[in-house]
C-alpha cells in the first residue's frame, strides 16, 4: 500500500512539474516573439530615419550648389499625359 501511495504522489508531482514547465516554455516563446517583433520594428524605424536624413542632406547640398534651381519634385502620375 505504501508503494502505491508514493507512486501516486510521484505521478502527480511529475504531471504538475510537466504542466508548469510547459507553461513557462510558452511564456518564454511569447516573450521571444514579442521582443523579436519589437527589435525588427526599431531597426526598421532607425533605417528609415537614416535614409530620410541622408536624402534631406543630399537635397540641401544640391540646392546650395545650384541656388537658382528648384528642388526636384515628383510630377505625379498625370504628368506627360495629353
Amino acid at each position: 500500500m505504501r508503494r502505491l501511495v508514493w507512486t501516486a504522489i510521484g505521478a502527480a508531482g511529475g504531471i504538475l512539474a510537466y504542466r508548469k514547465g510547459a507553461e513557462l516554455l510558452e511564456q518564454a516563446r511569447e516573450q521571444g516573439v514579442a521582443l523579436t517583433i519589437q527589435q525588427v520594428a526599431l531597426t526598421t524605424t532607425q533605417t528609415i530615419n537614416q535614409i530620410s536624413s541622408a536624402m534631406g542632406q543630399r537635397a540641401s547640398t544640391e540646392v546650395r550648389r545650384n541656388p537658382g534651381s528648384k528642388p526636384i519634385t515628383d510630377p505625379g502620375p498625370s504628368a506627360g499625359k495629353n
